[in-house]
């Protein structure tokens, strides 16, 4: 049966009327031990109600304060839980050289595979790892729980996207007036091999009927000359686009190797304007920056 306190004081009384004084603080700390491991293990403090235990467990106490400090000794071990940290990195090996503390209070600075012990209880456990991540953890410890495993893994690194290489130095940027000269003039092309190939078969059909053709061939006549204008009319523009697109590359090639950083010059509008009369046909080309 425990201690109680009166029985603790006679003991004590006891010590004190047959021992000299040096005896006397040792057996007052034997008590004070006695006692106060027992109020830690109610609250629940396993790990210091077992240290007071431990040191009551001296030589220097009193064989029954002794004998009953052991007890408790033993009692409180089997109820202290344990855990065993691990912490693995991203690719699932262990990490060794972590630290490891509990309610802001250092358990450990590396992970050998040991159990610790621990007060059951809620504890908030922080992973400090050698990449620098900190983990954090809050686990519920129970009561006589042996060797639970504590793991924590490291968080993957998000990796940053790369960024858009800038453009080289000898990259153009050609202006819209050189793609508008290019699209008329691939315009033209193909109008002029449209209506070419339109007169081409008015002027077969008029062949075969030279020199006794009907006065109705007179209007075959004028839709091939019509065709054959046309189709003159889109060459000259076609020509006339060419020439101005094949302008524009060599004037931007030639001011971006003279002068890469000087302000862009502004783009140019360019108006063809087909003229015909009655003495022949021709083209007008306008110019303007805007």
């Amino acid at each position: 049966m425990p201690l109680n306190r009166t029985a603790a004081r006679l003991i004590l009384l006891s010590w004190m009327l047959g021992c000299p004084r040096a005896a006397l603080a040792d057996v007052t700390a034997c008590v004070q031990a006695h006692t106060s491991g027992q109020r830690e293990a109610k609250a629940g403090r396993l790990k210091a109600a077992a240290e007071q235990f431990a040191s009551c467990v001296s030589q220097d106490c009193p064989a029954t304060i002794r004998s009953e400090c052991a007890e408790f000794h033993k009692s409180t071990e089997r109820s202290m839980p344990t855990v065993i940290f691990a912490a693995l990195d991203e690719q699932g090996g262990d990490l060794i050289q972590v630290r490891v503390s509990a309610d802001d209070q250092l358990l450990t600075e590396s992970l050998d595979g040991r159990p610790i012990a621990v007060d059951p209880g809620q504890h908030h456990f922080k992973f400090e790892l050698p990449s620098g991540q900190v983990l954090e953890s809050d686990v519920v410890v129970r009561e006589a729980e042996k060797n639970r495993i504590v793991s924590m893994r490291e968080k993957t690194t998000p990796t940053a996207p790369k960024e858009a290489s800038p453009p080289s130095g000898n990259s153009r940027v050609l202006p819209a007036s050189f793609w508008i000269a290019s699209g008329v003039g691939a315009a033209a092309l193909v109008s002029f091999g449209a209506f070419a190939a339109l007169g081409h078969g008015k002027q077969s059909t008029l062949n075969e009927c030279a020199p006794n053709c009907s006065a109705s061939s007179r209007v075959d006549y004028d839709a091939m000359h019509r065709d054959y204008l046309i189709a003159d009319l889109s060459l000259g523009v076609a020509v006339v686009s060419a020439g101005v697109a094949t302008w524009l590359l060599l004037r931007n090639d030639g001011s971006s190797a003279s002068e890469p950083h000087a302000a862009a010059s502004p783009p140019l509008r360019f108006t063809l304007t087909p003229l015909v009369s009655t003495r022949g046909v021709g083209l007008e080309l306008d110019a303007r920056a805007f």
